[in-house]
């Protein structure tokens, strides 16, 4: 079942040199810390000046859908696909 969130989460990233976009490792939502068991895939959007980075992740057997604002830097969770 898809849920739409919306909602602004902490996250905890790691920026790698070589890399094209911060890594996410976990993010905190609802009181609750996930840590990402795995990237799915990252890609960027553009809506007038601002870039967002967006991920679907997997993180306790479900799939999120979380989107980096570049210009503010501030993580929103935007759906949750929950296997159950």
């Amino acid at each position: 079942m898809l849920r739409k969130v919306g909602q602004t989460i902490d996250a905890l990233v790691v920026y790698r040199r070589e890399g094209s976009h911060p890594d996410l490792r976990a993010f905190r939502w609802g009181g609750r810390r996930y840590e990402v068991e795995e990237t799915n895939f990252v890609h960027s959007e553009r809506e007038g000046e601002t870039v967002y980075l967006c991920y679907s992740v997997t993180a306790a057997g479900d799939h999120f859908h979380v989107r980096l604002n570049t210009r503010a830097s501030r993580w929103t969770l935007e759906e949750v696909e929950m296997e159950s």
